[in-house]
């Protein structure tokens, strides 16, 4: 039975890594389109990472509990790792899915070339700096999987998994953001 488990503990992470490919994908077709069809295409990726990423989250999830119980033990790294899966969940539901509750209507409802506030929203350093915290805090998770370190450890390493994916989102949000509207205004003035 233990086997079995840790075969779908790894299939479940295994999807979490192909949910991001996703959302990475989706994620830049949408912050470069500039109507309504491109956007409309790459809004339909999102139905993939809705189904992979909630599914592969819970497999993990529910898997390591088991594994916790019956195997491992509480130690402090798995309750971190544990507690970091939820902080995935919640992360991308606030960050990525409630912005994109919002956007996806309009796009829906968009014809030809997007409104600038639209094209705003689609490019939001936000769904970036979502994207790549969560990304961050599992590879986090796998660090703390392969050294198993103790409490204090475990908590500083996914803060700072957090934080530097945080920040990189950030950075990388708003830079590409910046780019776009110089280049715009150079295509414009020439």
């Amino acid at each position: 039975m233990n086997d079995a488990m840790h075969f779908l503990h790894v299939v479940g992470a295994l999807g979490l890594a192909a949910g991001f490919g996703a959302e990475a994908a989706g994620l830049i077709g949408l912050r470069r389109a500039r109507n309504a069809d491109e956007a409309l295409l790459w809004l339909r990726s999102r139905r993939w990472v809705l189904l992979i990423g909630p599914t592969s989250i819970g497999l993990v999830l529910a898997t390591g509990i088991y594994l916790t119980v019956a195997e491992w033990g509480a130690d402090a790294w798995i309750l971190v790792s544990l507690v970091s899966l939820v902080a995935l969940a919640g992360i991308g539901g606030v960050l990525t899915g409630v912005p994109m509750a919002r956007i996806t209507p309009a796009v829906e409802q968009a014809s030809g070339p997007l409104r600038e506030e639209l094209r705003r929203d689609l490019r939001s350093p936000l769904l970036v700096v979502s994207f790549l915290t969560r990304v961050a805090i599992t590879v986090g998770i796998v660090f703390l999987m392969v050294h198993k370190p103790a409490a204090l450890p475990s908590v500083l390493t996914i803060v700072l998994a957090a934080a530097v994916g945080a920040a990189v989102g950030l950075i990388s949000g708003r830079r590409a953001v910046g780019e776009r509207d110089r280049r715009r205004r150079r295509s414009a003035a020439g």
